[in-house]
């Protein structure tokens, strides 16, 4: 893994690691599935010690995939895994004492047998002096992690994959592109395992997966990765599948000089906006969807939408009262609709040429390649909300005019619109999580506006906050 290999998809199987039949058939199911790597829990001396029976039965069935055994607290039973698979992970908040001569032996005994190691640190776990000095954060994190990565590289022992893990979607990736940071500032260039812990299960432990992963993917940073489910193991590998496919990973290398703190954000700070009513000015983002929108009629749903898009003039008279309405300009001009739930929606360029506009709320659509017009001809302007439009080919366009908004004090509220030509859904949702939720991981935009059949809002309110 790492350098120019394609990112690698790995699980771990969920039986006890004494019963060798199920974790064979369970590992052989995976490895089917299309992974690359099982890691399997090595958490006394005997569970290590059958790594090798376990290895054996695969190989005689024809599996000859790379095994990693996970131990945390003893020392003795990461230098027995060492010599039976081909990879060990350590968390260095279990594994970490003032004497290294272990960690050193353990080095030792890897070198020896061309076993890789992991160096795992879960935001869960770090060290007591870690949290004393850094506290819970994504800095503690990088360091639990930077100890053991210095003394690999005073060492010269390279075979050295590093992770950062949390259940919290925004600290995951924090700390991922700290990490990458730090790494290239020291000269190092290990692969990077990347994952989402207790991230849940069906559509909602893909999403989060999904916008942790993703984000990162297409930053390009890592080199593995698991999507962590409550399911059964090999259901990760079709969601991981469809992540790749989705995301892959960014062709150009991130350095220390690329990713930068100006950059990507290592820590959270929302963007400043104007407010409009009740989107922008630090409020929680807003979700649209399109007319018809069943929720609208079934009112035990639990979520409802803040703005509704109707673009059939025929069907304004069908509305409920009790709802925001957002009309294309040509349909709000026709007639004197109630000014406090009926707003326009705007092309750039007709919001600069109409004479009327509304004096409670505008929305403008900006479309790729408008970025810099948009920051010149608004820059002053306390109105509209601004719409980017999305759609296949559009992501970077996206993000570029966010940073540009940002950059020119353009403090009018953002509103995040994507229009996938997806079919499969669950590959439609992990497709929006990894592209979309890097605008309100890193707190650039101010609502979303999913423009698909599939995207209901219980679906939404989840995408638009993750961790």
């Amino acid at each position: 893994m790492g350098g120019d290999e394609p990112v690698m998809i790995q699980s771990m199987c969920n039986v006890s690691t004494m019963d060798t039949a199920a974790c064979v058939e369970q590992s052989i199911r995976i490895f089917d599935a299309g992974a690359k790597l099982v890691r399997l829990t090595a958490s006394n001396i005997k569970e290590a010690r059958n790594l090798k029976n376990i290895k054996q039965e695969l190989s005689n069935r024809g599996y000859h995939f790379p095994l990693s055994a996970d131990v945390h607290f003893n020392p003795s039973i990461a230098e027995i895994a060492a010599t039976l698979v081909e990879k060990v992970r350590i968390n260095p908040g279990n594994f970490a004492t003032d004497d290294i001569q272990p960690f050193l032996k353990l080095l030792g005994i890897c070198r020896q047998h061309k076993t890789a190691i992991r160096i795992g640190v879960n935001h869960g776990s770090l060290a007591e002096r870690i949290l004393e000095k850094f506290g819970d954060t994504p800095e503690g994190m990088v360091e639990s992690a930077m100890e053991y990565l210095r003394i690999c590289q005073q060492q010269s022992f390279h075979d050295v994959v590093v992770s950062l893990k949390s259940s919290n979607t925004r600290i995951m990736i924090y700390a991922n592109r700290l990490l990458q940071m730090r790494m290239a500032e020291e000269n190092m260039d290990h692969p990077m395992h990347l994952g989402v812990t207790e991230a849940g299960e069906g559509e909602e432990g893909r999403i989060r997966s999904a916008a942790g992963i993703g984000t990162l993917l297409r930053e390009g940073i890592g080199d593995t990765i698991r999507v962590s489910l409550t399911e059964e193991p090999e259901q990760e590998i079709p969601a991981a599948r469809k992540l790749l496919e989705t995301t892959g990973r960014a062709s150009t290398s991130v350095t220390g000089e690329t990713m930068g703190q100006d950059h990507f954000k290592t820590s959270y700070q929302k963007r400043k906006s104007n407010r409009a009513g009740i989107i922008g000015g630090g409020q929680v983002p807003v979700v649209i969807t399109r007319f018809p929108e069943e929720s609208l009629r079934e009112q035990q749903r639990a979520l409802e939408p803040d703005y509704v898009f109707v673009s059939d003039h025929e069907l304004i008279n069908d509305l409920p009262e009790d709802h925001r309405y957002i009309l294309p300009a040509e349909s709000w001009l026709l007639d004197e609709y109630p000014r406090e739930i009926f707003f326009p929606l705007f092309s750039l360029q007709d919001f600069l040429d109409y004479g009327k506009t509304s004096d409670v709320l505008n929305f403008v659509i900006i479309s790729p390649g408008e970025t810099k017009q948009v920051c010149e001809l608004l820059k002053h302007s306390e109105d509209p909300v601004c719409i980017i439009y999305l759609h296949d080919d559009t992501h970077e366009s996206g993000q570029e005019f966010t940073r540009m908004a940002e950059e020119e004090n353009l403090n009018l509220p953002v509103i995040v619109m994507a229009s996938y030509n997806e079919s499969d859904p669950e590959k439609f949702w992990i497709r929006t999580a990894a592209e979309l939720a890097w605008y309100f991981i890193d707190g650039y935009a101010d609502g979303l506006w999913l423009d698909h059949p599939f995207a209901d809002n219980d679906q939404l309110s989840r995408l638009h906050g993750p961790g």
